[in-house]
């Protein structure tokens, strides 16, 4: 019997319902289904491209909504298009001149998701990247170094360009976000300062420590779970929303329900409902639980 007056439960992906950034636990998804079953909508709010997200969905049967890039995309169920928005030309072109400034972010690596697919233009940095990973031995660490391991040598999922701006001029079509990597965060933090001042028109945020995205403004998950609920005709007072880090901030501002992971950035669990447990812990499975249950109301 269904004792929760919620309709939407959107979810981010990594740090949140994904175990090891790799995949979703069979038994997390057993949940999902259930909820379903009891008139819950399921979707997933992540910062990685759709294609990547929906790979992961199809291992474990799932199929639902996605916002994607960090709110760039926004698909339903069968992959229509219900809105996307993407940077500039000239926007992107400007980002990639403060990434490629002489010497200052010369090892920061990072990707560039597009219309064309996901680009990097940088394959040394790339095994640098690795061997910093492989060489901190921390768990955040060692999970990134499976990611990315992954991601360039076992699907070889990206395209690597010589000239990324050329690639920007005429080949990319639309360019939805740039994603940036890196152990040294007193650069990283320096790059986010530097693009938030440099560049107009673009929203800048995390999913992680060592990293940083860059969008167009309105690009963001907040965004991304209001497309949803107009599609489905559920009122905002009607979400719920898990996250772990600060991308999430937006829709956990706009959802009705906001839940923390236990692993979450401090500043997301400042403004959560509740906190669950970490993603390794099946924090999100407990969560959708304790909503369909109506113990958090």
């Amino acid at each position: 019997m269904l004792m929760t007056t919620y309709k939407l439960f959107v979810s981010d992906m990594d740090g949140t319902i994904l175990h090891n950034h790799t995949k979703i636990a069979p038994e997390t998804a057993e949940i999902v289904r259930a909820a379903e079953e009891q008139g819950i909508r399921f979707a997933i709010a992540t910062g990685r491209n759709y294609f990547n997200a929906k790979e992961i969905l199809d291992e474990v049967g799932l199929t639902c909504p996605i916002v994607s890039s960090n709110g760039g995309r926004v698909l339903t169920e069968t992959g229509e298009v219900l809105h996307e928005i993407d940077l500039t030309v000239e926007e992107a072109l400007e980002v990639v001149s403060v990434l490629h400034q002489d010497h200052k972010y010369s090892d920061i690596f990072y990707e560039m998701y597009s219309e064309a697919g996901l680009v990097a233009s940088r394959l040394d940095l790339i095994d640098a990247t690795m061997e910093n990973l492989k060489q901190n031995g921390d768990d955040r660490s060692l999970e990134m170094y499976e990611f990315f391991r992954k991601r360039y040598y076992v699907n070889e999922d990206v395209r690597l360009v010589e000239d990324i701006e050329d690639f920007i001029k005429n080949e990319a079509g639309r360019v939805y976000k740039f994603i940036a990597f890196s152990s040294h965060f007193e650069k990283m933090s320096s790059l986010w300062t530097e693009i938030d001042e440099r560049v107009d028109g673009v929203y800048v945020t995390s999913s992680g420590n060592d990293n940083i995205e860059v969008m167009a403004n309105g690009a963001d998950k907040g965004h991304g779970v209001k497309k949803l609920a107009e599609h489905f005709g559920v009122d905002l007072s009607e979400v719920v929303v898990i996250g772990d880090n600060l991308n999430d901030v937006p829709m956990f501002e706009v959802a009705g329900k906001a839940i923390a992971m236990g692993n979450s950035h401090d500043d997301l669990i400042a403004i959560s409902h509740h906190v669950t447990e970490r993603h390794d812990e099946y924090g999100v499975a407990n969560a959708l639980k304790r909503i369909m249950s109506g113990e958090w109301k």
